[in-house]
């Protein structure tokens, strides 16, 4: 039994190595296009990081001699996410008051992710939470209705980060280090067009339309 799961690990291990190398050697416009058709229900799951990332414009503003996609530790950042039904509401019309004119309540989903550091970069574990209304309320599926179910769509804004270093310790994992990067969040979160997960901070507002990324990490699916 030991041997076989020795077996699995290092298979896994693989083909986690093998998708942070086919992610360096893609054009970095296309690993940066987000899907905006893809539902948040789908980023739920376990995910590993694959690639960093440091937009050129950002990099050449703030003399960062690193840019594009940027290799780094095997499983420097683990993440799990979950899509939960909004519960800001109580009694059977649990969820959301979408519509206060017209009263009407319906359930959306909001997102969070428990994220797991390697130790040498830090012990502390850290969490992000993207609520329903951090999406672009015309881009959730459906027309609104009493008691329906609606879901998310596209690139949605994070309300909180919950961590010791807001922009989730990037210097550590990538070895860049830069104030631009130091003093901001990571803001936005989305699939892109390969189904890799995209945490970023970005001055553009990638709710409504692509945008320029300044920096990002890129999360495959852990196998």
């Amino acid at each position: 039994m030991k041997k076989f799961l020795s077996v699995l690990l290092c298979a896994a291990l693989l083909i986690s190595c093998a998708c942070a190398e086919g992610i360096l050697d893609a054009d970095p416009e296309q690993v940066m296009a987000f899907n905006r058709e893809a539902l948040v229900t789908e980023w739920e799951g376990e995910w590993v990081l694959a690639a960093a990332y440091i937009g050129e414009d950002f990099a050449d503003e703030n003399d960062i001699e690193v840019k594009g996609l940027i290799a780094v530790p095997e499983n420097a950042v683990t993440m799990s996410v979950k899509a939960l039904l909004d519960a800001s509401a109580t009694g059977s019309d649990a969820g959301v008051m979408v519509d206060q004119a017209a009263y009407i309540h319906t359930h959306v989903y909001d997102i969070e992710a428990a994220l797991t550091f390697d130790a040498a970069i830090t012990e502390e574990p850290a969490s992000l939470k993207l609520p329903w209304d951090g999406w672009d309320v015309s881009e959730m599926t459906g027309k609104w209705s009493e008691g329906s179910t609606y879901v998310c769509k596209g690139v949605g804004k994070l309300s909180k980060v919950s961590a010791e270093e807001k922009n989730l310790f990037f210097e550590a994992v990538t070895g860049v280090k830069n104030e631009a990067i130091a003093d901001e969040n990571m803001k936005y979160m989305g699939l892109n067009e390969a189904g890799q997960l995209i945490v970023c901070y970005s001055d553009d507002n990638m709710v409504k339309k692509d945008g320029d990324v300044a920096f990002a990490y890129i999360f495959v699916r852990a196998e």
